[in-house]
């Protein structure tokens, strides 16, 4: 038996490490001999890799290449540590091998293995969600040593994930890590279950921002941001420094109106005083959420988006208008919705009905649909009067979206890793808010150096400024003369007009403080939110805590066990039984792919005109209408077989046959496929219809 005694340093190359195939878990240097014997064991079969036969999956049907590291090998080492000083003793008890030597270490698992230092740089990099990719990357800069291949990052990761949240069920880790940050959250669950049906939660900070600035809200759903496709509603709001802030987030069951008025009711409570609610709240067309505005908001003006409504009648417009007037009618229609009063909207609207006097169609929809019930909530004659501060769009909330799918990457992850992205997004999001209302506190801008805005310097928010200052050009063709001022500014934003600038400046005195809105004002949210006089009773809960003892004690055991439950609910959310949906939820959208609805699919909402009015438009262009000349389109070799269902004297007259999908729409189709449209344009054609049966 041969023996050898050298030092194995954990630096250097792999090669003077150990001269043999099998080398020592480096991860356990320095530990005893007993417990290094446990590492070890038999090294024989850890190293050679036998490919056995390959097996066939069962379910695919592919084949599988199953491995194994047993073949044999009569070597045989055991490392012990040296007794005196640093290093290691070697025995080998055999040092023959049946197979060829490695010549590098990539791939191997043992020596793979990740250390402790490495183990925590990859917590350090998974915690901001850095791409396993990035982070082997990174471990073979920082540790060139390192052979650790990508299986082994995620596998790790996968570790820490379970580390922790521990023993608690995905809800109830949800629930704990809102507490911890302070959240201010609600949730219900769905009747005789313990599955949650709707959870809304709001940063501490989002609260604090959302009454100092109640003015605007803006609202919207979004899609795909989880594994149980649950709707995601967000609320949005603007500072005075013209950014952006999230109110709060809920997900929801379903998309009706039962379900937008519980989260307004949360909304509602995030109020400090009882008297405050927005006074502006911007939606798209969802007539759920519109109604829900109205029940629990009804002294709240709702607005459309005129970015959404434009896109519809553009579509409409390309259906039914022929391409060289497209362009006119497009203007036309923007002349509409930009009318400063109501005079002019009164003869933009006339000139639009005389271009489109031979097309009815698109005129009666423009009229129908949005401008007779609709038009207070977008055309400027109208809310050029409404303090909405310069929002018309739910560009705001969108782009609210798309930053936060940027952070959460994946439309896979459950309820803790949505939270988590939202968390970090808001982070970053307060972090440039407190930034912008620095700047408007110690820095001016070289166009407001003038003794005009002395007053507002340091006091009014860069981004009013601004407006002010793009205002101010208006003033040498508009004077004082409020007739062609407009006053839109005043009305909209709560900022002096041109007429107002142009009395301050003949008066040579510098705008007053006064003149500005006191949204545009507030540049900090470091304050104490004031609680009105008569609303302190809200927070104190001295009587419900009497009343609830009170009860406890008149139950008999069964009535406190169940009171206790209920309690406890409130008083230990972490230990609650809630669990998320057992499958994915049914909610409103576009069905996308061809056959693929799913049954039950009862809240389908039928998809925006400008989803798909390309494509309808492009297919309508290419199919050519039938010759008048032609009396006959020669069928294809499987429309025959449809021919004989129908009657012999009128089987000369069918000039062809379209075999539309069977789903319990097929008539609509139908329509939909002779039209130009397409088969998917069906729910169009099922809307239309149903729009003239109302009519």
């Amino acid at each position: 038996m041969q023996k050898l005694h050298f030092h194995t340093p954990r630096t250097g190359t792999p090669a003077k490490r150990l001269p043999v195939c099998i080398f020592p878990n480096r991860k356990t240097l320095g530990k005893t001999s007993g417990t290094q014997k446990k590492q070890t064991g038999t090294l024989k079969e850890r190293v050679p890799v036998h490919i056995k036969k390959n097996q066939k999956n069962l379910h695919t049907g592919t084949l599988l290449q199953s491995a194994s590291k047993k073949c044999g090998c009569p070597f045989k080492i055991r490392p012990t540590p040296a007794k005196v000083g640093s290093g290691w003793k070697i025995d080998v008890k055999c040092g023959l091998h049946n197979h060829g030597l490695p010549d590098r270490l990539e791939g191997h698992s043992f020596i793979g293995r990740l250390t402790t230092d490495e183990k925590q740089h990859v917590a350090d990099l998974a915690k901001r969600h850095v791409a396993p990719r990035n982070i082997l990357l990174s471990l073979q800069d920082k540790f060139p040593e390192n052979v650790t291949r990508i299986t082994q990052v995620y596998k790790h990761k996968s570790v820490i994930e379970k580390e922790i949240r521990g023993p608690r069920s995905e809800i109830q880790h949800l629930f704990k890590l809102i507490e911890d940050a302070g959240y201010v959250y609600w949730s219900r669950k769905q009747d005789d279950s313990e599955v949650v049906r709707e959870i809304f939660w709001a940063h501490p900070d989002s609260v604090k921002l959302l009454n100092i600035f109640p003015i605007v809200l803006v609202m919207d759903s979004t899609y795909k941001t989880n594994k149980y496709r649950q709707p995601l509603f967000e609320i949005v709001g603007m500072t005075s420094t013209e950014l952006t802030f999230a109110v709060g987030f809920a997900y929801m069951e379903s998309e009706q109106t039962e379900n937008f008025c519980w989260v307004l009711e949360k909304l509602k409570e995030l109020f400090v005083k009882k008297d405050m609610c927005p006074q502006v709240i911007l939606t798209d067309r969802d007539l759920a959420l519109m109604k829900a505005i109205e029940v629990v908001f009804p002294n709240s003006i709702n607005l459309l988006c005129r970015f959404h409504i434009n896109k519809n009648v553009g579509a409409k417009c390309k259906q039914h208008v022929v391409n060289d007037l497209q362009k006119t009618i497009d203007t036309l229609w923007m002349e509409v919705v930009w009318a400063s009063d109501e005079v002019e909207y009164g003869q933009r609207l006339h000139q639009l009905e005389q271009a489109c006097v031979d097309y009815s169609g698109f005129i009666n929809y423009v009229k129908d649909t949005w401008l007779t019930p609709h038009r207070h909530r977008f055309v400027g004659a109208w809310i050029n009067r409404v303090l909405h501060l310069g929002n018309t769009t739910t560009n705001r909330v969108e782009s609210a979206h798309w930053k936060l799918k940027q952070m959460l990457g994946n439309s896979i992850g459950d309820m803790v890793k949505c939270w988590e992205a939202m968390n970090n997004n808001l982070r970053l999001q307060l972090g440039n808010i407190r930034a912008s209302f620095q700047k408007s506190f110690y820095e001016v801008e070289h166009a407001h150096v003038s003794p005009f805005y002395g007053y507002l310097r340091g006091s009014v928010s860069r981004a009013a400024l601004r407006r002010i200052a793009e205002e101010l050009l208006r003033v040498d063709y508009v004077g004082t003369n409020r007739q062609i001022c407009g006053c839109t500014l005043r009305t909209s934003y709560g900022l002096p007009c041109a007429c107002e600038l142009g009395r301050y400046r003949v008066g040579g005195i510098p705008i007053p403080i006064d003149a500005v809105h006191v949204h545009w004002r507030k540049l900090t949210m470091e304050v104490e939110l004031e609680i009105g006089e008569d609303d302190g009773s809200e927070v104190d809960m001295t009587a419900a805590m009497d009343e609830l003892w009170r009860q406890f004690r008149s139950l008999d055991v069964i009535g406190k066990r169940a009171l206790r439950s209920r309690v406890c609910e409130l008083a230990y959310p972490t230990m609650t039984t809630l669990c998320p949906p057992p499958e994915k939820i049914k909610t409103k959208g576009g069905v996308k792919k061809k056959g693929k609805k799913p049954a039950d699919y009862d809240v389908y909402r039928d998809p925006s005109y400008h989803e798909y009015v390309d494509k309808a438009s492009q297919s309508s262009q290419r199919q050519s209408q039938p010759s008048q000349t032609s009396k006959k389109i020669k069928l294809s070799k499987k429309q025959p077989q449809f021919i004989v269902q129908f009657p012999n004297h009128i089987r000369s007259y069918i000039e062809d046959v379209v075999n539309v999908e069977s789903d319990g729409n097929c008539g609509f189709r139908v329509i939909a496929s002779l039209h130009g449209y397409g088969e998917d344009g069906w729910s169009m054609v099922r809307r239309e219809l149903g729009l003239e049966l109302i009519d």
